[in-house]
């Protein structure tokens, strides 16, 4: 009887320290929330827990409860739920995140000193019903992360839901969040880690990966310039969407900042909201410290939607107001403090100039406006390329069209650079639309050996039909073989070797061509055509017909008239 009651009175006794609350979790437990992400679809990802360490909103959170998540929300100890609005910052190698919500919060206190050995510590995590379960385990290990935070070793083994729990002092301040476990003991981060959380313009390999797998939207970073930075950083990979939102944002923490309203112009153009591209711009130029640079970054905005998405057209945006921009950032070049950089503004302008008379097809006002360059400046290669860009739209001569392609050329000397190789492939095609055939394939050879033969399979091609009308049949099959060995699978080169080795009367590897260019697109018509005529070279009239026909049925004249005077 005896055994039984002190029995009793263990089990009674555990159920008690079990039970133990600390004496400030009524303090502490409106800032102690739950968390739930979802993914892309809208399904619940992971379940886990938050807890606030800001006023605005701010809370911390394991790392991997966020990770592929597109939503968070908080639900806090009255079922309210919260959605998170940004991330603030993430650390993949500590596992943690800070996060902000839209609603003004609790935070809980910070300890400030570094928990001492042998003390215990409180552990709260979220046992459902709106409850809290705890545990009372003691600091046993401490070792100090980048030589300022701490990292502790618990001498108790913590449940698998209570990873990412706040863990507290005696006195309720927060020391830490349970980081993981390991055997029979449990680490906790210390909680000033969240300071290293913050956005920066070009986060660590460690923040990099954990923001790469957050689909969140992300805070701004807290400085003005980095946060234009960041931006820029993000116009490379963020849909227009995203990029447009970071810069609304950034325009409603910083509206006196000009560079907001210029970069959001971008996205909108995207967008074919051009009213208000135009509208951004306008307040640009009205804010520009430096009014010549801002009237050139106009013309420039201006020439690139011109270029890269000519329609819908916009009628307040043509070349003649990108042009007239130009000339005003000409005018105020004074606003530059040296004669270098209004120098460079200078020649900027009146390169661009050049491009969008080109654009517009003033030919003699784009040759004017490169040939004043190369006699006013240093001639650069590009003007040169430029100006036999528009001697051809002007339909000058044929020489008057590689002249400029010379002087480019004389400016590099001997042996030409690999940068000139684009010039030497220009007066190629120049000669190669001239008819001069074997000139334009001098031309090829030496753009292959610039770039060591480090060129592609319609570089081959492309040779090859002028090796064709130039005659020189067995320099274009080693050619046409050449691509087909880089690209397998375009029919077109199987073809075109087809049409090559029939002229050379090689009628077996001609119909091998095009029958693998017809395994490869069963449409392609030419292929028909020229197997059909290898066959009735060969003598093979039957199969010739067939195939000629077949050409015919897919709306092949050149095949009828071959039918016509061969069958």
């Amino acid at each position: 009887m005896k055994r039984n009651t002190i029995l009793t009175f263990i089990m009674c006794l555990a159920t008690l320290i079990g039970n133990a609350q600390p004496k400030f979790l009524n303090k502490v437990q409106k800032s102690i929330v739950s968390l739930n992400t979802y993914d892309r679809q809208g399904n619940l990802l992971h379940q886990g827990m938050a807890f606030f360490t800001g006023e605005n909103g701010e809370g911390v959170a394991d790392y991997r409860t966020f990770k592929g998540a597109h939503k968070a929300v908080v639900i806090d100890d009255k079922g309210k739920q919260t959605d998170v609005k940004f991330i603030l910052g993430a650390d993949d190698t500590y596992s943690m995140v800070r996060f902000t919500t839209s609603t003004k919060t609790t935070p809980l206190s910070l300890a400030t000193a570094p928990q001492p050995l042998k003390s215990s510590v409180w552990v709260l995590a979220h046992a459902g019903n709106n409850q809290l379960k705890s545990a009372h385990p003691t600091v046993e290990t401490s070792e100090m992360i980048q030589e300022k935070y701490a990292y502790y070793g618990l001498n108790t083994q913590m449940d698998d839901d209570m990873i990412g729990a706040p863990v507290f002092n005696e006195s309720g301040m927060l020391v830490g969040i349970l980081h993981s476990k390991i055997g029979e003991k449990s680490y906790v981060l210390d909680i000033r880690f969240q300071n290293e959380l913050t956005m920066k313009a070009i986060p660590g390999t460690s923040a990099s990966t954990a923001l790469s797998n957050i689909f969140i939207p992300r805070a701004l970073p807290s400085s003005e310039q980095e946060a234009l930075v960041y931006i820029y950083m993000q116009s490379q990979v963020a849909s227009n969407e995203a990029y447009m939102d970071m810069l609304n944002r950034f325009i409603e923490a910083y509206p006196k900042n000009a560079e907001g309203y210029f970069r959001r112009a971008t996205p909108l153009i995207d967008l074919q909201r051009f009213d208000e591209a135009e509208a951004d711009m306008q307040k640009y130029l009205s804010m520009a410290d430096n009014k010549s640079q801002g009237y050139y970054n106009a013309a420039s905005l201006i020439f690139d939607k011109l270029r890269l998405q000519p329609e819908p057209a916009y009628a307040k945006w043509t070349e003649d107001v990108a042009i007239s921009y130009l000339d005003q950032s000409i005018a105020a070049q004074s606003a530059y403090p040296n004669e270098s950089e209004r120098s460079l503004n200078d020649v900027r302008c009146r390169a661009l100039k050049g491009e969008l008379y080109l654009n517009k097809h003033d030919y003699d006002n784009a040759i004017s406006s490169y040939e004043s360059l190369c006699k006013d400046y240093k001639p650069l290669p590009t003007y040169y390329y430029m100006i036999s860009l528009a001697r051809e739209g002007r339909g000058d001569s044929i020489e008057a069209v590689i002249a400029p392609i010379d002087s480019a050329l004389a400016l590099y000397g001997e042996p030409l650079p690999t940068e000139a190789a684009s010039y030497v492939i220009r007066r190629g095609q120049i000669l190669a639309n001239a008819d001069r055939f074997r000139e334009a394939v001098l031309d090829y050879n030496r753009y292959s050996y610039i770039l060591q033969n480090k060129v592609g399979a319609v570089f081959y091609y492309e040779r090859s039909q002028i090796e064709v009308n130039a005659r020189m049949y067995q320099q274009a099959l080693e050619d046409i073989n050449k691509a087909i060995e880089l690209a397998p699978t375009v029919p077109l080169y199987h073809v075109e070797k087809g049409a090559i080795t029939v002229r050379v009367e090689l009628y077996d590897d001609c119909i091998k061509a095009c029958q693998t260019a017809i395994s490869l697109d069963p449409s392609i018509i030419d292929a028909y055509r020229i197997m059909g005529y290898a066959q009735l070279k060969k003598g093979d009239k039957t199969s010739a017909r067939q195939n000629m026909q077949k050409a015919i049925d897919m709306g092949d004249e050149n095949a009828k008239k071959i039918m016509e005077s061969e069958f």
